[in-house]
């Protein structure tokens, strides 16, 4: 019973509900949990935030007025009674203020206590009183004293004002002083504004978060000005709170500093933790906070939940009893199409079948079963049958792969020696016939090569390389430039294929005189070049790959081959090659290995590099076609033949870009080695802006550029129309040797002229600006 299909199904599913009922509850309840606490959060900060506001106007107001009073003093003299008039006024008119006095000092005035009125408010009315009438003197005081010694206003502590107002305050004490006619300083009095802390606590009492949650206000020397017991107002919190005393400093240090904390404490009031969310007034820097209990608040949730477990656990049950009799009906049939299936996989064909009552899955299973039945007896017969197609389409593909390798030079596997270069170059497709390809041939003094890696690979890959190499044996006139024969067999590709095949090609002719290779690329990989010891990846432009749309455009590539180095050029199979942790080849490691078998002949190095591809991969099976070309370049250094040709150059934007890449170009046909072309080109590039300084052309005017050479020298020579100017005589030299500080900017160009050519020369004729320079070739 426990092996049956029912059992289990009927575990899982009263196992998965259970638990999404209990995710579902966990989840509403985190969420609830979440959102109720956030909620919190939000009221107990907006809460604090709004009383500190409302208390910071308050202290804000009583500080404006006490200030405008200290001004006013500051600036004039009153009389005793326009004194007490001002005062009063200010009074009356600022309702942040309960009381406020001037105290004049003492040394300032003939009475021997002193002078200083005081206002305050009494049951809706302004009440005078004289604080020279108290038992003691009034600057002895600490709102006198205070602010006197800080020399600056002041908020003081909180104290019971007997002689004045007779209520719990603060005082905001303002010195005021005087300068003589000699500009010194003196005191004139002290100006004071009051607030009551029942004015405070009016505040403070409306900060209340839940129904146990209060607020309260500490002075800055820790005494309680305003709590939930009013009792406690003026002593000390060490005085009151016996426990968590260290958080307590903790937040009250904190909201003396200007900190907002939060901090989680045993209840001072009720059973459970509280909350303590502190911040504090910026006029006095006080601390002031509210005290809420999170459990007080969450309680309705807890008995939410409650609700929600019972009425889980009974959904639960239900849901066992409706799941065991579903699926004690569902599963009948299948175990009596096991019982059948059972003899089919002894052998015994002819056993029958439960019938199928409803078109369901179970039926459509018992039917498929059926025919499973049926079709056995053929599928055996048939057997052997493709057992031998197997071996016939093997034996063709032989074939194919024969006449494949029949149309690439030497079978597959070429090898060519030659006076100036030596060639080898192999395919190994990853199936029986593969997309991969090369050829070359040599035709007027020049050595043409390809390279090329169609898409996809077996037999639909090998016709369509097929028809490639075909196409690039009629195009042999076309490739003598390799971008217009490539972009001849992109469009030649393109027709009829409607498989949107595409082919990879690089295709290159190398100049056997100079050594010079000339090369286009459709979406190939770039070629890697071995020089001095060194591989490196060439950098090429490169066109898209040939056969997916027409009238495509395949940048020219250019590169002087120097003599000794080797080319390889390679299909992605190389680098693209994966071992058994799915790393790929790379360009690195085929650069490496070239490096490595630098003095290795071409066949050699090709084979280590395919063994290299082998040991990498391993285990793990070729994945794509490989094809790799070796060229080695071993002529001797060749120099300029005889040539002159001649170019107009309009002046204006990229003027020296236009000559140097004339000239460039006009030299490398020539066979002028690299070195001088470039020494040449800055050359030029010299004389050219000379022209563009001191001419006095306009941007329409044309300068002529002559160059000529053979294998001895090369001269370049420019003729302008402009001022008469003799930059060799005239134009401004640097003087060389200087130290950094004492160098100058600019004035090298004739210097540079001069070092790299060995002849120069400058006359007018004609009305012509004309300037010849020589450049010596070693023979």
């Amino acid at each position: 019973m426990s092996n049956s299909i029912a059992t289990r199904l009927i575990l899982a599913l009263c196992i998965c509900t259970g638990t999404i009922i209990s995710l579902g509850m966990a989840l509403d309840y985190r969420v609830s949990r979440t959102e109720l606490l956030e909620n919190l959060r939000l009221e107990s900060a907006n809460t604090i935030q709004k009383s500190i506001t409302d208390l910071e106007n308050l202290f804000d107001g009583a500080e404006d007025g006490t200030r405008f009073l200290a001004k006013i003093l500051q600036q004039q003299d009153f009389t005793e009674a326009q004194l007490q008039s001002l005062l009063r006024d200010i009074v009356d008119s600022n309702g942040d203020i309960y009381g406020a006095a001037i105290a004049i000092n003492p040394d300032t005035v003939t009475s021997e206590r002193g002078y200083a009125p005081y206002y305050y408010r009494r049951n809706g009315s302004i009440v005078y009183a004289d604080l020279t009438e108290g038992e003691d003197f009034y600057w002895q005081r600490s709102w006198y004293s205070d602010a006197v010694r800080a020399a600056k206003p002041i908020w003081v502590e909180p104290y019971f004002d007997l002689e004045g107002g007779q209520a719990l305050m603060t005082t905001f004490s303002a010195p005021v002083y005087r300068l003589d006619e000699e500009g010194n300083r003196s005191l004139f009095g002290v100006v004071t504004g009051d607030i009551t802390l029942d004015e405070l606590n009016h505040y403070v009492s409306n900060m209340k978060v839940g129904q146990s949650g209060y607020g309260f206000l500490l002075s800055g020397q820790g005494t309680i000005l305003s709590t939930r017991d009013q009792t406690l107002r003026m002593r000390s919190y060490e005085e009151v709170i016996t426990t968590d005393t260290q958080y307590w400093r903790e937040i009250l240090v904190g909201g003396l500093e200007g900190s907002s904390l939060v901090r989680t404490i045993d209840c001072p009031h009720i059973d459970g933790s509280c909350t303590v969310r502190m911040g504090s007034l910026d006029p006095v820097g006080w601390p002031v906070g509210v005290v809420y209990s999170q459990d007080e608040v969450l309680e309705p949730l807890y008995e939410y939940q409650l609700k929600m477990l019972a009425t889980g656990i009974a959904t639960l049950m239900l849901m066992s009893i409706a799941i065991y009799s579903i699926t004690r009906r569902v599963t009948a049939p299948l175990t009596a199409l096991a019982a059948a299936s059972d003899s089919i996989a002894l052998g015994d064909l002819s056993t029958s079948f439960p019938p199928a009552k409803y078109n369901d899955e179970i039926g459509r299973l018992v039917t498929s079963f059926s025919s499973m039945q049926r079709d056995l007896k053929v599928y055996i017969a048939d057997l052997e049958d493709a057992t031998a197609s197997r071996s016939r389409l093997e034996g063709e593909l032989a074939a194919a792969r024969e006449i494949q390798m029949s149309m690439l030079p030497q079978g597959g596997e070429a090898q060519e020696t030659c006076e100036t270069y030596s060639l080898w170059a192999k395919v190994r497709p990853a199936k029986s016939v593969g997309g991969d390809l090369y050829t070359y041939y040599e035709r007027h003094g020049e050595l043409f090569v390809a390279v090329g890696d169609v898409s996809d690979k077996g037999v639909p890959a090998a016709l369509f390389m097929a028809k490639a190499i075909s196409l690039m044996q009629q195009l042999q006139e076309d490739f003598s430039e390799p971008n217009t024969g490539m972009a001849k067999l992109n469009d030649l590709l393109e027709q009829g294929n409607e498989n949107c095949m595409f082919l990879t090609l690089f295709f290159g002719v190398l100049n056997l005189q100079t050594g010079t290779l000339r090369f286009a690329s459709g979406g190939h990989t770039p070629p890697t070049l071995l020089q001095a010891g060194r591989a490196t990846t060439l950098e090429q432009k490169s066109g898209p790959a040939l056969g997916l749309a027409t009238e495509q455009t395949f940048p020219i590539n250019t590169v002087q081959l120097p003599a000794g180095s080797r080319l390889a050029i390679y299909t992605d199979g190389i680098d693209e090659a994966f071992d058994s942790e799915a790393q790929m080849f790379g360009t690195q490691r085929i650069n490496a290995q070239i490096e490595k078998d630098v003095d290795q002949a071409t066949a050699s190095a090709g084979m280590s590099l395919f063994q290299a591809v082998d040991a990498f991969a391993g285990p793990t099976p070729q994945s794509d076609d490989i094809t790799l070309l070796l060229l080695d370049w071993s002529a001797a250094t060749l120099h300029a033949h005889e040539f002159a040709q001649q170019h107009a150059l309009h002046l204006g934007p990229k003027l020296v870009t236009r000559a140097n890449l004339w000239l460039e170009h006009v030299l490398e046909q020539a066979g002028v080695s690299p070195d001088v072309i470039m020494e040449l080109t800055l050359v030029l590039e010299e004389m050219v802006t000379n022209v563009g300084k001191y001419s006095g052309l306009d941007q329409t005017s044309e300068l002529q550029v002559l160059v000529a050479g053979n294998s001895a020298e090369i001269s370049l020579e420019i003729q302008d129309q402009g001022s008469p100017f003799d930059p060799l005589s005239e134009a401004r030299r640097a003087e060389l040797g200087q130290d950094i500080d004492h160098a100058q900017v600019g004035g090298l160009g004739v210097h540079l002229i001069t070092q790299l050519t060995q002849q120069q020369d400058y006359r007018r004729e004609e009305g012509k600006n004309i300037l010849r320079v020589i450049k010596q070739l070693d023979t």
